[in-house]
C-alpha cells in the first residue's frame, strides 16, 4: 500500500534518539493486547494481518489466562472500546526455556472485525533482501503510559535456519513484545517480523524477531 500524506502527527524514536513526526494512520494495524492473568493485567503489542486476525509474541499469551482483549486506540485505555478474542494459539515449536524464544509467535482470532479503515500491509515474501527502512511499532511502557511508538532499528543479521531477524535496537520496553516490524521501500510497506525479546550478551543489546513469511503455513492453516 502507498503511504499517505502526513495528517496525524506523533513522536517516534530512532536509533539516534531524534524525535521526528509520522502519520500514524499508516500504522493503525498495530494494536494493544491486554492479558488478564490471576495475578493482574498485562499488556503486549500486536498487529492485524486480517480484519479479524492478529499476530503477537507467544510469550505474551503463555501460562494461565483469564481474558484477552484487543485495543486499536493510540494509547492504552482499559475503559475504551475493545475487541474480545474468540480464540488464540501459540506456535507449536515455541518453548521459551528450550528454544531461546525461537518461533515466539501466537495467532489471535477476534470475535468481530476491526474497522475498515485499518491499514493492513502485505507480508514480505523475499526475506533475503532488507534494503529499505525498517520500522518497529510497539506500546511499551514509556513515561508510565502505553502509547504507540515508532522505532527505526538497524539491520544486524538474518538467521535463516532459526527463522529470526536480529536488529540493533536499544529502545524496547515492557509492552513492546509482539509488535510488528515493517520495511518501507519504494513507497510500499511490508510486514517482516514480530518483535520478541532483547539479547544483553557480549554482542550488545539487539532484538530477536521471528520472521512472518517463514511461518505463513502455520499462521493461515485451519484458521476459522
Amino acid at each position: 500500500m502507498k503511504l499517505t500524506i502526513p495528517r496525524i502527527m506523533v513522536m517516534f524514536m530512532t536509533t539516534t534518539a531524534l524525535a521526528q513526526t509520522v502519520d500514524w494512520s499508516n500504522f493503525n494495524s498495530s494494536l494493544v493486547i491486554e492479558v488478564t492473568r490471576p495475578e493482574g493485567k498485562f499488556t503486549c503489542s500486536g498487529v492485524a494481518i486480517k480484519d479479524d486476525m492478529v499476530l503477537t509474541a507467544a510469550h505474551c499469551l503463555e501460562g494461565k489466562i483469564l481474558e484477552i482483549r484487543v485495543f486499536n486506540q493510540e494509547s492504552y485505555d482499559p475503559s475504551a472500546k475493545s475487541w474480545k478474542v474468540k480464540h488464540f494459539e501459540l506456535h507449536p515449536e515455541y518453548n521459551k526455556s528450550e528454544s531461546n524464544f525461537k518461533s515466539d509467535l501466537a495467532r489471535i482470532k477476534l470475535s468481530s472485525k476491526l474497522p475498515a479503515s485499518t491499514t493492513i500491509y502485505p507480508i514480505m515474501k523475499n526475506e533475503s533482501n532488507f534494503k529499505g527502512k525498517l520500522l518497529r511499532v510497539g506500546f511499551g511502557a514509556r513515561s508510565h503510559s502505553n502509547i504507540r511508538t515508532l522505532i527505526t532499528p538497524v539491520f544486524k543479521a538474518l538467521k535463516t535456519e532459526e527463522k529470526v531477524l536480529e536488529l540493533d535496537d536499544m529502545y524496547s520496553y515492557s509492552g513492546d513484545s509482539g509488535g510488528p516490524i515493517f520495511i518501507q521501500r519504494d513507497g510500499q510497506m511490508y510486514l517482516v517480523a514480530i518483535h520478541s525479546t532483547l539479547s544483553y550478551g557480549p554482542e550488545g543489546k539487539f532484538s530477536y524477531n521471528p520472521l512472518v513469511s517463514s511461518q505463513k503455513d502455520w499462521i493461515f492453516a485451519n484458521w476459522n
